[in-house]
């Protein structure tokens, strides 16, 4: 019985195949993402757009908001003493 070992080197033609089916996965996985690169970008700077509305809210209102968060704060702590 004798075992052949695998060529140690593969052929240029088993690297296109594996770059092929590579890009292939890259491309299959781009499609399953719920949305892409610059949709993210979009997202992030509405989402730093909205920080800044709530900033611009609690700096034109300090005490109704502080009032809002320890509100907030003391019926998060209670739910979670239960």
């Amino acid at each position: 019985m004798t075992d052949k070992k695998p060529d140690p080197k593969p052929t240029v033609e088993e690297l296109q195949a594996e770059v092929e089916a590579l890009k292939k996965a890259l491309e299959e996985a781009r499609g399953e993402t719920p949305f892409g690169i610059d949709d993210a970008e979009a997202i992030g700077e509405r989402l730093q757009e909205g920080l800044g509305d709530i900033q611009k809210q609690i700096d034109a209102h300090p005490v109704p908001s502080a009032l809002l968060a320890f509100g907030l704060g003391f019926l998060i702590g209670r739910l979670l003493a239960r």
